[in-house]
């Protein structure tokens, strides 16, 4: 986990007020969170044995290029796990024909326990349980059959009976989906199968501040003591992790690298290519924000509160019994 650089944000962590919308996670935080539910009770028979609490499967949702596959990939290789990836991309077209889906997912599911330590990977998972929708139609303007070989929702129902049916409390077993559009998604569906949530928002500024100088310093470059770094991680709110490495890739070319002794680094020459990756804008945000609430009931919460602050006993009091209407 060495890779998936962070920071904790200890003020945001003081600040957090139930009646208010929580902060977002430092990637510290979802480091540990990683660390605790899923490397050490995978890593460790004896840890998994103990742990209190029994998870299944875990969503990881968040914004594109925010470290989310890059922490599958962290976890398979700090557990020494079996890999089985069961993404829309890597099942379209096999196992075709009437009950295939089945036998598919039961196939990975028997040999994720025979060689256990294992992690079950979904990519795109809104796709496998998508939102119902009027009027979204397949190729051709028809609809796709649950059967249909390119048709993700065909393992859907097969996931979900295998999961409970196949991985308890003895098996080290873990399903990770992921997803950068959780709206696309029935929350419902999501709330149903994933034991655990963990959000994975863009970097704040101390993890920002981090990233920018540990990826500088990675590509050989140099940072003089007058560099605005913190400039720089202002200016880079709201894009990814990967955005910030593809603007260092940019910036630091070989011949730049060799001349930076005669002209050192400068802010204007990170500006230009950091401007042309993509930036979460507030509306997509927003949507992180909602689907946050819902699928942690922090959203229904706040709003008791709030009614309950403001005097509004009545929606919480019980309901008056109506009498029988005589006749």
């Amino acid at each position: 986990m060495t890779e998936f650089i962070g920071e904790f944000n200890y003020i945001h962590s003081m600040l957090d007020d139930i009646k208010e919308t929580m902060y977002d996670p430092s990637m510290a935080l979802i480091r540990q969170l990683v660390t605790e539910y899923i490397i050490f009770p995978l890593g460790s028979e004896l840890v998994h044995m103990r742990f209190p609490e029994h998870v299944r499967s875990f969503l990881f949702y968040g914004p594109a290029g925010s470290g989310k596959t890059l922490v599958v990939r962290a976890c398979v290789a700090e557990t020494n796990s079996i890999f089985f990836d069961m993404s829309p991309i890597n099942i379209d077209g096999k196992y075709q024909g009437k009950r295939e889906e089945e036998k598919m997912v039961a196939s990975v599911m028997v040999t994720a326990k025979e060689y256990q330590p294992s992690i079950i990977y979904i990519d795109e998972c809104h796709k496998v349980w998508p939102a119902k929708k009027k009027g979204k139609k397949g190729k051709g303007g028809k609809k796709k059959k649950k059967t249909d070989p390119s048709n993700p929702t065909r393992i859907k129902k097969a996931m979900g009976k295998w999961r409970t049916k196949f991985i308890d409390d003895k098996t080290r077993v873990t399903i990770i989906g992921c997803t950068s559009e959780p709206e696309e998604g029935s929350k419902k569906d999501f709330k149903k199968f994933f034991d655990k949530t963990i959000y994975f928002p863009f970097p704040d500024y101390t993890t920002r501040r981090l990233m920018w100088k540990s990826f500088i310093e990675k590509m050989n470059g140099k940072i003089k003591t007058d560099f605005p770094l913190s400039t720089l991680a202002h200016i880079s709110a709201g894009y990814s992790a990967g955005s910030i490495l593809k603007t260092c890739e940019k910036v630091l070319t070989e011949y730049r690298i060799k001349h930076q002794e005669h002209r050192p680094l400068t802010l204007p020459e990170f500006i230009g290519p950091l401007s042309l990756c993509a930036n979460t804008m507030d509306d997509q945000y927003a949507e992180y924000t909602k689907f946050t609430d819902y699928i942690t009931g922090d959203g229904g919460k706040r709003d008791k509160l709030l009614a309950a602050a403001a005097g509004d006993t009545g929606a919480a009091g019980p309901k008056k019994k109506k009498g029988k209407k005589k006749k």
